[in-house]
C-alpha cells in the first residue's frame, strides 16, 4: 500500500479523490490554505507554492511521513513540482502530473456524480487497469466524452 499526498485537501474534489483512493492507498490530506485549528490533526500545512521554499517542504513533509505519491492539485503547485520532479525523484517520491498544453482546457467545477481517473503512468491508481489515453498522468473527470486535467 503506498501513501499518497494529495494537495487542496480541505476541497471537496479532493475528499472525493481521496475517498476513492483510500481503499487501497493511505492518504495524507494537506493545503496551502489556512487549515481551522480543529481539523489541524487531520491536514497538514504546506507553503503557498509561491514560496521558494515550497518544494523542499513538500520533500520534507514527504520524507517525515513516509509518502510515495504526491498528487498536487492547483495549477501553482503542478508547475513547482513538475520543475522538482527530479528532486523528489531521488529520495523516491513520484509526482503525477498531467501533460498540459497552453490551450488545453481543464476541469475546475467538478459536480459529485462526474467520473473521475487518477492515473500514473497510463494504470488507473483506482483499479490498476489501463486508463485512457488522454489520461496518462494525474486527476481527470469526464466532461462529455473527453478527459479533462483536474486543476484548482
Amino acid at each position: 500500500m503506498s501513501t499518497i499526498l494529495l494537495t487542496y485537501g480541505t476541497r471537496p474534489i479532493a475528499q472525493r479523490i481521496a475517498k476513492a483512493l483510500s481503499p487501497h492507498h493511505s492518504i495524507i490530506l494537506a493545503s496551502n490554505e489556512e487549515i481551522p485549528s480543529v481539523l489541524s490533526n487531520t491536514y497538514k500545512s504546506i507553503p503557498n507554492p509561491a514560496n521558494p521554499v515550497f518544494a523542499h517542504e513538500v520533500l520534507k513533509l514527504c520524507l517525515d511521513q513516509h509518502i510515495d505519491l504526491v498528487i498536487p492539485l492547483g495549477a501553482a503547485e503542478i508547475e513547482v513540482l513538475g520543475a522538482s520532479i527530479i528532486l523528489l525523484k531521488e529520495y523516491g517520491i513520484s509526482v503525477i502530473i498531467p501533460s498540459l498544453t497552453s490551450q488545453q482546457p481543464i476541469a475546475q467545477h467538478i459536480s459529485s456524480d462526474t467520473p473521475l481517473q487518477i492515473a500514473q503512468d497510463g494504470i488507473s491508481l483506482l483499479d490498476k487497469l489501463p486508463t485512457p489515453e488522454a489520461a496518462q498522468n494525474g486527476v481527470y473527470a469526464l466532461a462529455g466524452d473527453t478527459w479533462l486535467p483536474v486543476i484548482i
